[in-house]
């Protein structure tokens, strides 16, 4: 197989798979047996392109999807097929810009398995979702979703990087940030804030802050992981 065709078959096999799994996380609202069991089927058949396709880690990730779908048709356990598909999808987003990328060797950035990570985020669902990510990265991750709980871990759990949502209304980031830096004085660590707004949007909040690192979740899942990766590799240099 030629090198141009091997892409371009690359290239459709994620596309239809970013499709299928934007239109199995929108079915999980409602997620029927007849639905799990068609979702399982697509997966399968995703898995199976991209083995022969020789993308074994989005293979893994398809057949783990199906698996997850197959046990939702059985029980109506809605989580772990969320999780699956939030891992594949960003699998998939991963492929897609290196892709794009031609100057780049592979799409995914070093991780940096010593780190330490707390997410904080007023929604679970994002601090989980974002922790997903994080773990494919081979980082030890927890999350909070109140000011007491984050407290609590920078105590018990000592993360090296707090990555925290810069709008939480019921949660002050600022006295956050403060916090976690006095419990983190006789280390290195850093603090990375993200949003999904512009940086230009929150500069007033951002220059009240001071974060050593900002990210807009508009840039997506792989910016933020890049950019922490960095932050990391100058802690731990």
């Amino acid at each position: 197989m030629s090198s141009a065709m091997s892409e371009t078959m690359i290239a459709r096999l994620l596309e239809v798979a970013r499709h299928k799994v934007v239109a199995g996380m929108a079915a999980m609202g409602n997620p029927a047996p007849d639905i799990a069991l068609q979702l399982a089927a697509d997966l399968h058949a995703i898995a199976g392109e991209a083995t022969l396709l020789e993308r074994p880690e989005l293979s893994r990730a398809a057949r783990e999807g199906e698996d997850a779908a197959r046990l939702l048709a059985q029980d109506g356990a809605v989580e772990p097929c969320m999780r699956s598909l939030r891992r594949l999808g960003y699998l998939l987003q991963e492929a897609s810009d290196a892709l794009r990328d031609e100057g780049a060797a592979t799409g995914r950035p070093t991780a940096i398995i010593a780190a330490k990570l707390l997410i904080v985020d007023d929604s679970p669902v994002a601090a989980l979702a974002l922790a997903d990510v994080f773990e494919m990265h081979d980082y030890t991750v927890r999350v909070a979703s109140t000011f007491d709980k984050a407290l609590e871990l920078f105590s018990s759990f000592a993360p090296d990087v707090l990555v925290s949502d810069v709008h939480m209304p019921v949660l002050d980031v600022a006295e956050l940030c403060r916090r976690f830096r006095a419990s983190a004085a006789d280390r290195r660590s850093a603090v990375v804030l993200v949003s999904g707004r512009s940086e230009a949007e929150l500069r007033e909040r951002l220059d009240e802050i001071k974060p050593d690192v900002f990210v807009s979740k508009l840039a997506g899942a792989v910016a933020v992981v890049t950019r922490v990766n960095a932050v990391c590799r100058d802690l731990f240099a």
